[in-house]
């Protein structure tokens, strides 16, 4: 079924070019307390760091994510990549600010990120099949979680992967996210001991309607 991003999600804000800050700022916030970022800026977590970091990521993804709010305040956003023929290369690393992102946040940040990327990857490539979307950032502003922000943003992504039949995966470093994302009928795959950080990490996967 073909079902066009504005129709799928005529209810949640869709981000423009002019918006990227404000949802890496978001991000930033919604992700604060998350102790990958906390180990990645050496204890101490550094928002604006982390907004550039975001905002990188969100420039890298968005010629093929669906980056959506809950509407132009920005208090909650998700971002998810639908399948795709290829990963973006060195190219489109550079393209998207790769070099300063780097000189922005800085050398060892930058590495600590690379390398918990690298683990979490292949633990992806065990349960995310060629079919398969990614929800790579779900997250609300620490002042508004528990608002209702976020659940209608959720509701829109799973009429978007039921009515395209796509398959989804995430991982998530908090364990109390497990039963949220167990509501929205994703199911956890695998609890992974990462060693960048000491972390625990949770592989969770909803697949295609039938």
């Amino acid at each position: 079924m073909n079902v066009n991003h504005n129709s799928a999600f005529k209810d949640c804000y869709m981000m423009q070019r002019r918006d990227i800050e404000r949802f890496a700022d978001t991000l930033a916030d919604g992700f604060s307390q998350y102790n990958l970022f906390k180990y990645t800026c050496c204890g101490k977590y550094d928002h604006r760091k982390m907004s550039h970091f975001w905002a990188f990521n969100i420039v890298l993804n968005s010629p093929d994510a669906i980056c959506i709010a809950d509407s132009k305040d920005v208090n909650s956003v998700l971002i998810y990549i639908p399948p795709r023929s290829k990963e973006p290369g060195l190219l489109s690393y550079l393209k998207a600010g790769l070099l300063r992102m780097v000189f922005k946040i800085g050398m060892r940040r930058s590495i600590r990120l690379s390398r918990f990327d690298a683990e979490a990857q292949k633990v992806a490539q065990r349960y995310k099949a060629s079919g398969d979307g990614y929800l790579f950032a779900f997250a609300t502003r620490l002042d508004k979680q528990g608002q209702n922000y976020g659940k209608p943003l959720m509701k829109a992504l799973l009429h978007y992967l039921d009515a395209t039949g796509q398959g989804c995966y995430l991982e998530t470093l908090k364990p109390e996210n497990v039963g949220m994302y167990e509501h929205f009928s994703f199911r956890l795959k695998e609890e992974v001991a990462i060693k960048t950080g000491n972390l625990t990490m949770f592989a969770m996967y909803r697949p295609k309607s039938k």
